[in-house]
């Protein structure tokens, strides 16, 4: 056992490589991430994503409230960490629009979430406002969120990374830990690269494995009640400069949140019967198939270029490495039609998948210290808004480490 450390996070996507940098910039303390892709790229929630910042409007503080209060407080700490570290992002706006008289009670209620999280900014407009913003959006009425955004994420994961081991921060890439076990002051951990095992020490222990969080939960505390129900989310894309009528100013458009069946489609039903069973958890609750710019590299630049994404197409996964494409071309069309008339079917092309870390029977991030062994920092179930709340996420955790 060649090596003793004082702590240990595990997984390096975006909220593992945050944490790292948020411990590791005036700590002076031991820091190691384990992380099982063999390169620090995002390459699971961190990049399969639709790169929007979010502003926080969606997450009542009553069910969500640690999806509240880091989304906001997120929100301005990462616009201000990529304006002072060149990762390519931009303010755009954000549009949620409602297409008729049902679907105003709905943006109602995200209207009353937004104000209760204290979103800054946000604005009800009519249909002629939003024909201001974007003419080729069609809605009667609409929340116009200024503070919502885009992000190249693979390039904010890569600088977190970069930062965190520039402060002394060891990064084990192609390294995946198999078994942890409690001793009297930390915690022994396996990890294996191929067929070489290695074992260290650590005290603490950051549990920031996304997908697989609640499996190292569960290494360390069999009697772990959280359960992954993981969510595939497909995309589709256009491109704006096609024809007229498809051309996007570059804003967020979203549709107002509905419920959503396991198999992907959309129930209308009035707010307070949606409210019910969405309370009693026999429907999803989905963001819904949006609109959003994406960047693009021209020369050695990252620019908003003419590729907007259409998704995600929400479905059940086979299991929690199943990025095969479900979703056909008609049902991405069926989704925006209604608010984005101008696109046809031959508009649209297949573009990526990825995989929600969404916990069974929990709205909410968990992040708290294990009840068994307070040495271990369980970051489970962050899902969205979890890029936008990384930072914000990671200086909780510093918090609960007493920083």
């Amino acid at each position: 056992m060649s090596l003793e450390v004082q702590i240990t996070i595990i997984g390096g996507g975006v909220i593992g490589c945050a944490v790292a940098y948020e411990l590791s910039r005036d700590s002076g303390k031991d820091i190691v991430v384990v992380e099982k892709n063999r390169q620090i790229k995002g390459e699971n929630q961190s990049s399969r994503n639709s790169g929007v910042i979010h502003a926080g409007i969606y997450y009542p503080k009553k069910v969500g409230p640690l999806k509240a209060k880091l989304c906001v407080e997120g929100n301005e700490m990462l616009y201000r960490f990529c304006a002072e570290n060149n990762i390519p992002h931009k303010k755009t706006g954000k549009l949620l629009v409602a297409t008729d008289l049902l679907e105003e009670e709905y943006l109602e209620d995200v209207y009353r979430t937004a104000v209760e999280n204290q979103v800054p900014g946000i604005e009800m407009i009519d249909g002629n406002k939003v024909a201001q913003y974007e003419p080729n959006v069609k809605a009667v009425s609409a929340l116009f969120v200024p503070t919502s955004g885009i992000i190249e994420s693979t390039s904010l994961v890569d600088k977190l990374y970069r930062l965190a081991e520039s402060y002394g921060a060891m990064f084990l890439v192609g390294n995946e830990v198999f078994e942890v076990e409690p001793e009297v002051e930390g915690f022994k951990v396996k990890i294996r690269s191929g067929t070489e095992v290695e074992i260290f020490k650590t005290r603490i222990i950051v549990n920031a494995a996304g997908l697989y969080s609640d499996d190292i939960v569960r290494l360390v505390n069999p009697e772990s009640p959280y359960r992954m129900d993981s969510f595939k989310g497909e995309w589709g894309k256009f491109y704006k400069t096609k024809r007229e009528n498809i051309y996007m100013n570059g804003l967020n458009v979203y549709p107002v949140p509905f419920g959503y069946l396991p198999d992907g489609e959309k129930l209308k039903l009035p707010f307070r019967e949606f409210q019910e069973k969405f309370s009693k958890g026999e429907i999803n609750k989905s963001v819904g198939v949006h609109l959003s710019p994406t960047f693009e590299t021209r020369g050695n630049e990252y620019i908003v270029g003419d590729t907007v994404i259409v998704g995600p197409a929400y479905s059940k996964p086979e299991n929690r490495e199943d990025y095969i494409q479900t979703r056909g071309k008609k049902y991405y069309l069926n989704m925006v039609k209604p608010f984005f008339p101008g696109l046809e079917l031959e508009d649209i092309s297949l573009h990526q998948t990825g995989i929600r870390a969404k916990l069974k029977d929990y709205y909410d991030f968990i992040i708290e210290k294990d009840p068994k062994y307070p040495n271990l920092i369980n970051l489970v179930g962050i899902d969205s808004p979890g890029l936008t709340a990384s930072l914000a996420i990671a200086r909780y955790v510093g918090e609960l480490l007493g920083r």
